[in-house]
Formats: C-alpha cells, structure tokens, sequence
C-alpha cells in the first residue's frame, strides 16, 4: 500500500488528483460489497494488471462521507517504473479513466517520493452551499462573515464533530468565510483547515443554517466552541451539499498547480422556494452541483 513504506523494487510512487460525485458511493473508503471511490480506483488498477487482486493498493489523503462530493481528493498508489516511463502523466489519466465510471475522474498526475505519505497534506479545503438548504434564508455576505469567523483559530470542536475515539477534537481553522456567486450573493461558505474531525463541516454548517433561520443565535453557537465541556447539539446538514475543494500537499506542487485553474462556476445564490416547490428546485440545484464539477474536469482533461 502507497502509505506503507517504499514502493516493491521496480516501481514509483504516483500521486493523482481525484474528483467524484459522493452519490454514486458509499463514502470514500472502501468497504466490502458496496461501491466506494477508494475501492473503485483499486479495482481500475487491477483491471489495469498495475496491482493485485486483494490489496488496498490505493490511499485518499481525505474521507469523505456517503453523499459527499470531491472537486480534489489526491489519490496514490505504486507503479511499476517502466509503466509510468512508457506512459508517463497523460497516459496515467487516461487509462485510469477508461477503467473507472464517469462519476470519477482522475485529472492530474505526478511522480512523488517514495516517503510520500498522502495523508499528511498541508490543508485541507471545504465548501458547503447553505443556499440550497430548504427554508435559507436571504443572508448578507456581512453577516454570514461575522458568524463564520467565530471558527478561525484553534479551538475544541467537540460540539461541532462526531467524537474519535483516539482523535483529538482541537483543529486550526485558517479560513472561514463566505462562499459568494459572481453576483455577490451568499452561496455558502469555505472552510480551511490543517484538519478536520468528523462531520466537523456539516455539523457547523447546521449551526450557520440555525443561526440565519433564528432557531440559534450567534452568541448560542460562539459558548458551544468555548464551552466544549458542556453539551450542545447543533444538529448535522445533509452531505449532498458539502464538496472537498481542494487539498495542498506539500509534495505534489505539479497538482496543486492543476488546482488553480479558473472556470466559471453554473451556480446563482437564489433562495431556495418554500413549501411543495422546494423538491423539485432542489434536485435542480443538485443537478447544477452535478454540472458544477462536470464543468471543472472537462476544463482540466481538455
């Protein structure tokens, strides 16, 4: 396995940057007998003959939950160095896509140390579109940047994630702020961190959502983060809306350069419809989620 040691003799150790639609997997590592984006990469390099039947030849440097999307997961594995010489970074993409569904997309590539460890990225980048949550609100860019603030910094996120057992639930926020459409409208927010622990996004993202309805106030979420000691429940948005944007590792310059282009995202902060409408307005929306990242692999597989 990439995270193991040295690659066998032979080989190299290849980092990819992955994107997928969560819908379509039951998270993003494996399991037995359900599909999942770590196991669908697995099983492409087997078809591939570039892994073993059997082996976790393939490591995420994020998990994601079921329903979650990835504009940017980095995905490594070992390859035999005669493969990636005669192929090189084009033919990587390539035949890993030819083997995986549309719903993944491999769209960079490059050799990394054989010391690489793929879990041991620098940051780690979230959004979440609070936009397309049933009843939101319209909220200013103002105020949804003071309430995001209260994040930033270190702090205990016990009130805020699904406890660990031996996982600490102090993480550094750098950035929390609002995520806004090309109208300067409130999509959501971006969040950025060293790390996060679980359901740590969704779960502040219901706190921003209580706090825009009025079920919450500000100064009710800002004791739940300095009081981690006493209980509060913030309740946990719905993953289809939450996607990893993007993820910087230290050793994969070559793929946090393919992160920066730029395209124009086919999302409008209009508020959502209340009542009946609301379903159908929201798979709309899912759909625009759908052609989000469609629209982001094709600018990077042309």
């Amino acid at each position: 396995m990439s995270d193991g040691g040295h690659p066998m003799r032979g080989s190299v150790r290849i980092a990819v940057a992955v994107g997928y639609l969560g819908a379509a997997f039951c998270g993003s590592q494996v399991q037995p007998n359900v599909p999942t984006v770590q196991g669908t990469l697995q099983h492409a390099l087997v078809q591939l003959t570039w892994a073993e039947p059997g082996r976790n030849s393939v490591t995420l440097s994020s998990r994601t939950d079921a329903g979650v999307d990835a504009r940017m997961n980095i995905a490594s594995f070992d390859l035999p160095e005669r493969i990636w010489k005669r192929i090189g970074v084009r033919g990587v993409i390539t035949a890993l896509n030819d083997q995986t569904p549309v719903d993944v997309r491999v769209w960079a590539a490059e050799q990394v140390d054989a010391e690489f460890r793929t879990r041991n990225a620098a940051t780690r980048t979230y959004l979440y579109r609070l936009q397309a949550l049933e009843d939101w609100p319209l909220v200013s860019p103002s105020d949804l940047a003071e309430w995001c603030s209260i994040f930033v910094g270190e702090h205990d996120f016990t009130n805020f994630s699904r406890p660990q057992e031996h996982r600490s639930p102090v993480k550094r926020v750098i950035v929390c702020e609002p995520w806004l459409d090309a109208s300067g409208g409130v999509l959501g927010f971006r969040i950025e961190a060293d790390g996060f622990v679980w359901n740590q996004v969704r779960r502040l993202a219901s706190a921003l959502y209580e706090i825009a309805i009025g079920r919450r106030t500000l100064e009710e979420v800002r004791q739940g983060l300095i009081e981690p000691s006493i209980a509060a429940d913030f309740g946990r948005c719905e993953p289809e809306w939450l996607t990893l944007w993007s993820i910087h590792h230290l050793e994969t310059p070559a793929l946090s350069a393919a992160a920066q282009v730029e395209v124009d995202l086919p999302l409008s902060a209009d508020p959502p419809p209340r009542g009946r409408a609301y379903g159908l307005w929201a798979k709309r929306a899912r759909g625009e989620q759908v052609m989000l990242h469609q629209t982001i692999w094709l600018a990077h597989l042309r």
